[in-house]
């Protein structure tokens, strides 16, 4: 009977086209998986998509079985002679119906994620939810007062750092927890995406003086609700209903909160909790309205409460923000200001986490933005004395872990995963996580990550310029060119058009480059970096010069000090690169030079500096001790920019060969930027390097670098082009009369 029915499959071709069904069907399913990995689709989309190509693997053998094609094209029923020889079933037929099987076994174990997807990665088992585990969901605000949604978000944050008190308790950060505001979401999924058993639910009303505060613990699993109370009473309460709705929780989850030492609610002033409340929701938001108001609200704090240590942390916090990312106050003034702050606060309380974390992000600052070589230890003892004050604080592991991110990528992951742990939404996190991920060479899982960071906050600027980083990197600087055009948006950190500004020269698009950075007229400080650079690439050093100094003239910023340092070395004046370093690096001159990651470029330049004032023992002692910090690391993927920088201090050293080696290994790598980010000069016109660019060798890999860069330039052009295709095609057809 068998022999008979397999002998029919044969002849009416059935075996074949479902073969060829099932192979085709189940690489095309590789592919689509693949793709969805790298855009972050969610898992069902995977699944759904197996299911519907596995329904076609019967309904193309019921056709094969019924119809076949006929040598003239036409399609007619199959129609098997019962008097004719049986067909036999031979190895290939054995074979196809092997591969059958083996892709419908395969998929199977796929779609259930015991194996892995090509090009993707094994999804890890479920893992076991604990009873004890929960996430405060942001409260509704249902008042109509315009601060009343930083109040209910503030209270909600204060319930969160309240549970979070209990060793016993796993609390989801506030990051995670908010990214569900305002979202309808099933309570199962929300479960299920932040891994917690429960979830808290409220909402806040204010009306007059009275304030209404309704709040419920929830079992995901069932939607049932464990406890649930409604608060409603004066105002001035608040504090104490923040503090029994944790206990509470607590209480219903058979946990305890830990005593914190926190103020007694009935000796803190209403009105400054209240005002608490919003400054910290609003700060959080980073936004520039929203720190400025924010920083505001923290020096009307200080003056209500003068003993508190949170107040003068949060000034530290929102002024230190302001001057980094917005550049809206001087820097000089803002150094000042911050450190008085955060002195302060640890000197109030130096048991209370917030003000060393404060410090740490100022140190960190400063390390990036004043070169400060001594503030990057200052900076990681902070944190660490943060982390064990408050070890489940995801603040402060996601600060100290993008502290640690350009400097150890090793230390980096075990932090960062910690934070994604207790807060597995945090934005920043999850893209620290990507930094580290690319530091140690795995380059297409952190570029998945970055894709699926964009994905869930498709407003989120930084994570658009990190990718965008990323494939510069990688040299695809056209690639770059798109996500830096979609971070550098009005209002947005200006930093993103000066990054899209440097990817146009390298390119050879430079009325681009000078388009985007006129575009850059607010902050003050940005519009002057802007007119800067614009100097640097017109080549005219000695107004670059002139404008520095006036600059430097009105504020003590730093930043102007590092441009004089490099306009000098680029007119050729060693003495004045040795002086304004000597003023932002004094350490690069001691006995024994102190070179940090953060600031090899300074150490560069002091070396050229020593070169040519004599002193060659100096000289030799910085590049020596670059060239030790620089070196590459077992498990570490060698940044191509670091091996620039090592290819700069090789020449210095006259050791050419090994120069070339690194210059070669950098572009073998991906370098494709000879215009470089730090000063937009030329790799090729430092003076360092003015012997060692003369070498043939080095001028083939620069043609090499400029042909690659002229295939992207070409590219960007015909997408540009294609764009405005689209859109004049567009524009014609909504002019055409409707028939």
């Amino acid at each position: 009977m068998f022999g008979r029915f397999f002998s029919e499959l044969k002849q009416r071709n059935v075996i074949r086209v479902a073969g060829i069904y099932a192979v085709t069907a189940w690489g095309l399913f590789q592919i689509v998986k693949t793709v969805f990995d790298t855009l972050g689709a969610p898992a069902w989309a995977a699944q759904v998509t197996l299911i519907a190509l596995a329904m076609g693997l019967p309904i193309a053998a019921i056709i094969a079985w019924a119809f076949e094609r006929g040598p003239d094209g036409s399609v007619r029923r199959t129609e098997v002679d019962a008097e004719a020889p049986r067909a036999k079933v031979n190895w290939v037929d054995g074979v196809l119906l092997g591969g059958i099987g083996l892709v419908v076994a395969v998929s199977a174990l796929q779609l259930s994620g015991a194996v892995k997807f090509i090009g993707g990665q094994a999804r890890p088992a479920a893992a076991a939810v604990s009873d004890k585990s929960v996430a405060v969901l942001p409260f509704a605000n249902f008042s109509d007062r315009p601060e009343s949604e930083f109040f209910a978000d503030g209270l909600t944050e204060e319930v969160i750092n309240s549970l979070a008190q209990s060793p016993e308790l796993k609390v989801v950060g506030r990051t995670s927890a908010f990214y569900f505001k305002d979202k309808n979401e099933d309570l199962r999924e929300v479960g299920r995406q932040l891994g917690v058993s429960h979830v808290v639910e409220g909402s806040v009303r204010t009306e007059g003086e009275r304030l209404r505060v309704t709040a419920q613990l929830i079992k995901v699993s069932d939607g049932f609700n464990v406890w649930s109370k409604t608060y409603d009473r004066s105002g001035d309460d608040a504090l104490a209903i923040q503090t029994e709705i944790a206990n509470a929780v607590a209480e219903a989850l058979k946990s305890s909160l830990a005593v914190t030492g926190a103020v007694d609610p009935s000796q803190r002033s209403p009105e400054a909790y209240r005002l608490e409340l919003i400054a910290k929701a609003k700060a959080r938001r980073l936004g520039l309205a929203e720190l400025t108001t924010a920083r505001a609200l923290y020096k009307q704090l200080i003056e209500l409460e003068p003993d508190n240590p949170d107040h003068y942390a949060g000034l530290a916090f929102t002024t230190t923000f302001l001057a980094q990312n917005y550049l809206t106050i001087p820097f000089p003034e803002a150094e000042r200001e911050a450190r008085a702050a955060v002195d302060k606060a640890i000197a109030l309380n130096p048991k209370a986490s917030s003000g060393w974390l404060a410090k740490g992000v100022l140190c960190t600052i400063l390390t990036i933005r004043a070169q400060r070589q001594s503030c990057e230890a200052e900076g990681r003892q902070a944190f660490e004395t943060a982390l064990k004050l408050a070890p489940k604080d995801p603040d402060v592991l996601v600060f100290y872990a993008n502290h640690l991110g350009s400097r150890s990528a090793t230390e980096t992951l075990p932090v960062v995963r910690r934070a994604l742990e207790i807060d597995p939404l945090n934005r920043v996190a999850q893209i620290v996580y990507a930094g580290a991920l690319q530091a140690t060479g795995d380059v297409r899982g952190a570029e998945r990550q970055y894709l699926a960071t964009v994905e869930l906050f498709p407003d989120f600027v930084d994570a658009k310029q990190e990718l965008a980083d990323l494939y510069l990197r990688e040299g695809r600087l056209d690639l770059s060119e798109v996500w830096l055009r979609a971070a550098a948006t009005p209002g947005s950190d200006p930093s993103a058009a000066i990054q899209l500004a440097h990817i146009y020269y390298n390119l050879g698009l430079n009325a681009d480059a000078d388009a985007v950075l006129a575009a850059v007229t607010t902050p003050p400080v940005a519009a002057d970096v802007a007119r800067a650079i614009r100097l640097v690439r017109a080549g005219d050093y000695q107004a670059t010069d002139a404008f520095a100094r006036e600059r430097l003239a009105t504020t003590d910023d730093p930043l102007w000090r590092s441009a004089l340092a490099t306009t000098q070395m680029m007119l050729g004046k060693p003495e004045g690169t040795r002086a304004q370093l000597i003023v932002t690096s004094p350490e690069l001159f001691a006995p024994t030079p102190a070179v940090t990651l953060g600031g090899l470029e300074d150490a560069l330049r002091a070396a050229w500096a020593c070169q040519q004032l004599g002193d060659q023992g100096q000289a030799r002692r910085i590049l020596q001790e670059l060239l030790r910090l620089t070196a590459p690391q077992q498990g570490l993927r060698q940044p191509p920019l670091r091996r620039i920088v090592r290819m700069r201090a090789l020449a210095m050293l006259g050791q050419h060969d090994a120069a070339l080696t690194e210059l070669t290994a950098a572009v073998d790598g991906g370098f494709r930027t000879p215009v470089d980010l730090e000063a937009f000069i030329r790799i090729d016109a430092y003076p360092m390097v003015a012997a060692l660019a003369k070498d043939p060798r080095f001028q083939a890999q620069m043609r090499r670098i400029e042909a690659d860069n002229a295939r992207m330039r070409a590219a960007v052009l015909e997408r540009r082009g294609s764009a405005a295709r689209r859109t004049a095609t567009t524009a014609t057809a909504l002019k055409r009369p409707q028939a």
